[in-house]
This record gives C-alpha cells, sequence and structure tokens, in this order.
C-alpha cells in the first residue's frame, strides 16, 4: 500500500498541474537524469547541448536528504523529467527519474525498478521520499 501512495504521489508530482503540452520523456533523457546526470558531477561531462537542471526542493531530515530537481528541455519551461537525488550521511548518492505522465511505460517500469535499489533498507528510505515528496507537493499546490 505505502508503495502504491508513492507511487502516485510521484506521478502527480511529475505532471505538475500546469496546461503547458510537454512532449513525454524520452529513453535519451531518461538515462540523461540518471546516468548522465551522475557523470556530470563526477567527471565534470557536459550534459546534451541546451538542456538545464535546475533545483526545485531540498529537504533534510537527520541523516537522509533528497533533492528534487527538473531537468528542462531547450525552449520549453516545464521540466520534461525530474530527477530525484537521495543521499544518507557518509552514502553516495542514488538517482532516480520520474518521467513525464505520459512517458512510454517501460520508462515508468524502469523508474519503478530503480526504487528496489542496493541498500539494506528500503523502507525507511521509501517513508522519507514519501514525506518529503508530500511537502514539495504541498508547496507546488500552494502557488
Amino acid at each position: 500500500m505505502k508503495k502504491l501512495l508513492f507511487l502516485f504521489t510521484l506521478l502527480f508530482l511529475s505532471y505538475q498541474g500546469k496546461c503547458q503540452s510537454v512532449s513525454p520523456t524520452t529513453d535519451e533523457e531518461f538515462n540523461m537524469a540518471t546516468t548522465g546526470y551522475k557523470m556530470y558531477l563526477q567527471m565534470g561531462l557536459p550534459l546534451k547541448p541546451g538542456y538545464r537542471i535546475v533545483d526545485l526542493k531540498e529537504y533534510e531530515y537527520g541523516e537522509r536528504k533528497m533533492v528534487l530537481k527538473g531537468l528542462y528541455r531547450p525552449t520549453e519551461l516545464k521540466p520534461c523529467a525530474m530527477i530525484i537525488a537521495y543521499s544518507r550521511l557518509r552514502g553516495a548518492p542514488e538517482y532516480y527519474c520520474i518521467p513525464s505522465p505520459d512517458a512510454d511505460e517501460l520508462l515508468w517500469d524502469r523508474f519503478r525498478v530503480s526504487l528496489a535499489g542496493e541498500i539494506d533498507n528500503k523502507q525507511e528510505q521509501l517513508q522519507f521520499l514519501s514525506f518529503a515528496l508530500g511537502k514539495a507537493l504541498s508547496f507546488y499546490s500552494s502557488k
């Protein structure tokens, strides 16, 4: 049940309730938002020309931190994908891509599978991410 609530929250957040039409997230953009962004940070490799990443919200609680970022195409005002950067104190960050609501189901499946991750206590991680995304939703719904 918690996983369904978490996935519903993520779907709602990726929509953001505005009317600008954004083309669905592509496979290339999904990869750029996860692996490409990690390489961009660690090795200084450039993003695809014209794309930009904007920090949207950041939440910390205890030793956990989540930064929500938007991946923007060159001429669009809405993100084509969302990036969740999750980290714990003394741990390497994990990156997740939330595709656009109308993205191919294979991308949504890749996102779902990525939540399984490699750390021992996924329940605590999902609980924190649900809390942080709930706070982000309340922030954007009040605008």
